[in-house]
């Protein structure tokens, strides 16, 4: 069905539960499965002044290749074919869908899976929405996988 998968990964519980899904499914259909985190280059935009980025952008390479590596040792945990690429592509400025959706371009995936934190209204507003944008613009199928609502937002159950 899905020979090729690939999932991105930011380090929240969404994409954590992403992960899974896309392991859980590459290991029932014996599918190649493509980590990609992107490095959010967003903070470009903004005049900081004599601020020196050079720890930040190493904080920022270093904690995408520590994603990247716990992803991939989930992957041979499974036995699942795992590739991982990191993109750090600061002319993008933040574009994360698209630079996804190049990426799954070049590895020929047939099924994308992200993470969703179901923002709605102002914060979504804000935050603008990785997920969305994918949705709206990718021809490949998307799966979306939500975070656990937290205790105490609207619609979670209590004890």
């Amino acid at each position: 069905m899905y020979s090729k998968i690939l999932v991105a990964v930011d380090g929240s519980e969404s994409a954590n539960r992403a992960l899974e899904e896309a392991l859980r499914l590459a290991t029932a259909l014996g599918s190649e499965l493509t980590v990609v985190h992107v490095i959010d280059n967003s903070y470009l935009r903004y005049e900081v002044g004599y601020v020196d980025l050079t720890d930040l952008r190493a904080s920022l390479l270093e904690g995408g290749q520590i994603l990247l590596d716990e992803a991939k040792a989930k992957a041979a945990a499974q036995k699942v074919a795992c590739n991982a690429l990191m993109v750090d592509e600061p002319l993008a400025l933040g574009d994360v869908a698209n630079a996804i959706e190049q990426v799954a371009q070049q590895t020929g995936a047939e099924l994308l899976v992200l993470g969703t934190h179901g923002r709605r209204g102002v914060r979504r507003l804000l935050m603008g929405s990785v997920a969305e944008g994918l949705v709206r613009q990718c021809r490949q199928p998307v799966l979306l996988v939500h975070a656990p609502l937290a205790e105490g937002s609207a619609g979670a159950k209590s004890a």
